[in-house]
């Protein structure tokens, strides 16, 4: 499964060159933006509330007049919840992620496309990229990764006509333990995001062939400022950037008398406006006012509706838009959702502790007491019923909350527990449990990447299983009983609520920074089959890539799914020096086998942004690749001398990442 993304470039003018999406659509978008009425124009620049009672829905207007269909969207201000006006279950953000597996992904997309497109939505928010910097957000902490996976998902809903929005809100961040939040006050140039966090959000616009890109989610639009610039002219991205309630920034140009001019140079091109937000939006009468006064030119208009049209004619959302009777008589037909929620469990679950191999639990060994707190019993009952028709002798019990619980007298007698927990609460339990002497297995049930584990050197397993779910439980118990190998790879340290001083993020490149080792690093997961050997790295440079490649051995006697991670790091001498990851592969590789792997690596991730000429400058020196299976378990290193490159910096189509060995 290729994983790297082929970000290449090239020169030509936005509408002429296939680039990111449709040329064709982006031509047929300049057209008829030029053949609506100013009025027209004006008013596709907003998406205000449908008056459907309840809904929620946001409305873009469309022009009758040209045939434009009305198109509906959520409000984009808020994280996704589940229930009845959203497509349910909501996806498991980081367990997907943990899969690293973009076939998944794509699966997810198509699903959501599904459902979405039932509930009557043409539009919706895919988070996981932003384009400000986040410590951790929903799909990680790695822009190559989260990028990927949101980009494969933007894919699925694209092929289902519905348009993928790539940015995230504030509320969708993995907090830090010790309360640090990014400073986001201040105004900071495009150009210095590039290789940060507008990186991630380059790679999902070309691998999903298009879509839409969201600011104002983690602050106003105007934070960043030459967005504009760096989206259509140096990306040359043809498609919209569109800000939620709020988001064009008006609450930082208060004293503004034309705070639409602030928004229009910040990039946004559409607007959307909440309930009891009109009167207070940017661009309904403000706007108009100012292209009365001439203060915004009619082309500037023009331009922002084109690129609104461009988003909608690259997911095919005007010629295909879902019915509105659906969102009124939505219903999930059954197996919409099949096994999906399920698989990503299997596949994303992590082990990250296995001592005594007490995993997979051995039937002939007698019992297993499953422990849960009372809050999560019904979890806990799923899960023993699926592990006992798996084969297994279960027993449960349950322990008060709080965290001065003891262990119930059951667990005195037995061989072998297994905790579900959730929280640091239970911390002092386990010990206790640790201490009875009996072999201890402990699944975590909440995504908290600074979970605190005391008792790690006491216990014998640790599966980091994610934000509990329902349907995690028939996955899980196929894991726990050996049907299934665990697969999962951490998408975001583990850090034990540990920050080395001055450390500003939690990723693993700050931990690398500081020369610290964390808990349990980016990359991470172990299987219980067979430990897999790699060959020889070679790497050779073909244009702007390079191209790594591998063999990969699996010598045990059972099939084990493989992620073999590249990393990549610049001389020392360099600003950014410290490693990063620049691709992987998933695939399933049979016992006894040996296959070829290659993994593409874009220039672009060794250079720096040159904002005068749109390029990435890759300087003449010595870079090293190395691989492995996490960013600290690094066996194989190659180091390539480069001379002093130029990349374009415009985006094009990359490759959807499928199932290939050599």
């Amino acid at each position: 499964m290729l994983c790297a993304v082929s970000l290449l470039g090239a020169g030509t003018p936005m509408l002429a060159h296939a680039g990111v999406g449709n040329a064709q659509g982006a031509v047929h978008a300049a057209e008829m933006a030029a053949r609506m009425q100013p009025a027209e124009q004006q008013a596709v620049v907003q998406a205000r509330p449908t008056g459907a009672g309840g809904s929620g829905l946001l409305a873009w207007p469309g022009v009758p007049r040209l045939g434009l269909p009305v198109l509906r969207m959520p409000d984009f201000s808020a994280p996704m919840q589940s229930g009845a006006g959203n497509a349910s279950p909501m996806l498991p953000w980081l367990a997907l992620a943990a899969t690293w597996d973009p076939d998944l992904a794509h699966r997810a997309g198509t699903a959501r496309a599904r459902a979405e497109w039932q509930h009557g939505r043409a539009v919706v928010r895919v988070g996981g990229v932003d384009l400000l910097p986040s410590g951790r957000l929903q799909a990680g902490e790695d822009e190559v990764l989260s990028g990927t996976m949101a980009g494969v998902i933007g894919a699925g809903l694209l092929a289902g006509h519905v348009l993928p929005v790539f940015g995230s809100v504030v509320a969708e961040e993995q907090a830090r333990a010790d309360g640090t939040v990014p400073a986001r006050a201040q105004p900071v140039p495009a150009a210095r995001l590039a290789s940060h966090s507008l990186l991630g959000v380059a790679m999902a616009l070309e691998i999903a062939h298009g879509g839409a890109i969201l600011c104002g989610g983690m602050a106003p639009c105007p934070t960043v400022t030459d967005l504009g610039a760096m989206v259509h002219d140096a990306w040359r991205f043809p498609g919209m950037v569109i800000a939620p309630p709020g988001g064009a920034g008006r609450s930082m140009k208060e004293d503004d008398a034309d705070p639409a001019i602030a928004a229009v140079a910040a990039g946004v091109d559409m607007e959307q406006v909440a309930a009891g937000e009109d009167g207070h939006d940017v661009f309904g009468a403000v706007l108009r006012q100012a292209a009365q006064a001439g203060t915004i030119k009619p082309a500037q208009v023009q331009a922002m509706a084109t690129h609104i049209l461009a988003s909608f004619y690259m997911a095919g959302s005007l010629d295909h838009p879902p019915p509105f009777a659906s969102t009124r008589n939505a219903s999930t037909p059954p197996g919409t959702n099949d096994t999906l929620v399920s698989d990503v469990e299997m596949e994303g679950a992590v082990l990250l502790q296995n001592e005594n191999r007490v995993l997979p639990f051995d039937p002939a060994l007698g019992p297993v007491l499953l422990l849960t707190r009372n809050a999560m019993r019904p979890a806990g009952d799923l899960l023993a019923a699926a592990l006992r028709h798996a084969g297994l002798t279960v027993t449960t019990a349950t322990v008060p909350d709080g965290p001065g619980a003891s262990p119930p007298p059951a667990a005195t007698q037995a061989a072998r527990i297994l905790m579900l927990t959730g929280s640091n609460d239970d911390n002092r339990l386990i010990t206790a449990l640790a201490d009875l002497g009996g072999h201890v297995a402990v699944v975590l049930t909440a995504d908290d990447p600074d979970r605190q584990m005391p008792w790690l050197d006491m216990v014998d397993s640790v599966v980091q299983a994610w934000a509990w779910r329902d349907e995690y439980a028939q996955a899980l118990a196929a894991l726990l009983s050996g049907q299934q190998d665990f697969s999962g790879h951490l998408p975001v340290t583990l850090t034990g609520g540990f920050y080395p001083p001055g450390m500003a993020d939690a990723d693993y490149r700050a931990f690398a920074s500081a020369h610290i080792v964390p808990l349990f690093p980016f990359g991470y997961g172990l299987s219980t089959r067979s430990h897999l050997t790699l060959g020889d790295l070679h790497v050779t440079r073909e244009g702007n890539h390079l191209l790594a490649s591998f063999s990969l051995t699996n010598p045990g006697d059972g099939p084990v799914r493989a992620t073999p991670q590249l990393y990549a790091e610049m001389p020392p001498d360099m600003p950014g020096a410290s490693r990063r990851l620049a691709g992987w592969r998933s695939i399933m590789v049979a016992p006894g086998h040996t296959v070829r792997l290659g993994v593409p690596v874009s220039l672009r991730l060794l250079g720096q942004w040159e904002q005068g000429s749109g390029n990435w400058n890759v300087a003449a020196g010595d870079y090293t690749l190395s691989l492995g299976f996490s960013s600290v378990m690094l066996l194989r290193h190659v180091t390539l001398h480069l001379p002093a490159l130029h990349v374009p910096g415009a985006l094009e189509n990359a490759p959807l990442p499928g199932v290939a060995a050599e």
